[in-house]
């Protein structure tokens, strides 16, 4: 049987997500021992936002392969979209972090950069091993 998109996607999604989770409690355990609270609680929102972001990204695809019928623009419209909501949520939570008296940057930036680098991991596996049919009809 072959896998649909919204099959690959749910398996990328809740994999990485598991894989966020670890990595987000492993970055924030390593904070807690160097900066004691403060980094234990980067750690985790690092996790969490990176999680929230390939959430978006997800999304994003599952909505351009339903528009994808209408066409190719409607298509890389929707992946546009859904990457400038992440570029604006990105941007406007550092910022807002930026002030915070409980961040610690090192702990943050390790988290979100490991989740990143594990979900990317996480996305190659499983499309890698995904049963996708390929045909040449237009």
């Amino acid at each position: 049987m072959f896998d649909t998109l919204a099959s690959v996607m749910r398996r990328a999604l809740v994999l990485g997500a598991s894989i966020g989770f670890a990595v987000g409690l492993v970055t924030g355990l390593v904070g807690l021992a160097v900066a004691g609270p403060p980094g234990l609680a980067s750690g985790l929102v690092g996790a969490v936002l990176t999680i929230l972001f390939l959430g978006i990204t997800a999304l994003g695809l599952l909505i351009s392969g339903r528009v994808t019928r209408r066409g190719g623009s409607a298509a890389v419209a929707v992946l546009m979209l859904a990457w400038f909501v992440k570029l604006v949520v990105f941007v406007l939570v550092m910022v807002a972090l930026r002030t915070q008296p409980w961040v610690v940057p090192g702990v943050l930036l390790v988290s979100i950069v490991g989740t990143v680098i594990a979900s990317l991991v996480v996305d190659a596996v499983v499309v890698g091993r995904a049963r996708i049919p390929v045909t040449d009809r237009v």
